[in-house]
């Protein structure tokens, strides 16, 4: 369960998001589809931040690091290029690893034909 402490800090760390897009509240509540008011209350610590509000944010900035917007693990920011770096690295790999050596056809009069693409 959240702590008080984390739904502080939680409000500190979507100040720092409406701070780093140079978004006012009012601008960071209609990015992000929720009332004015709702935003407002989260920054003076009235109301905890619902689920709901999270997800909409996540969506919204979605180069947002999750752990780091609800624990404050991590950087703000996800580290795309690592991500999308290991993706293509993964891909190459599996491409690399599977190639088509020989193609054979077997007839119905007991023949067959071999194919080799590499050759």
């Amino acid at each position: 369960m959240f702590t008080f402490v984390t739904y502080r800090f939680m409000q500190k760390r979507i100040q720092q998001i409406i701070d780093k897009f140079q978004l006012s509240p009012n601008t960071f509540a209609n990015e992000i589809g929720v009332n004015r008011s709702t935003i407002s209350h989260i920054l003076s610590g009235r109301n905890k931040p619902s689920i709901e509000v999270l997800q909409k944010i996540l969506s919204r900035f979605n180069e947002l690091s999750a752990s780091w917007l609800l624990i404050g693990q991590g950087s703000m920011f996800e580290d795309h290029q690592n991500i999308e770096s290991k993706n293509v690295t993964e891909q190459q790999n599996t491409q690399t690893l599977k190639s088509i050596e020989k193609i054979v056809v077997f007839y119905s009069d007991n023949t067959f034909e071999e194919y080799n693409p590499n050759k």
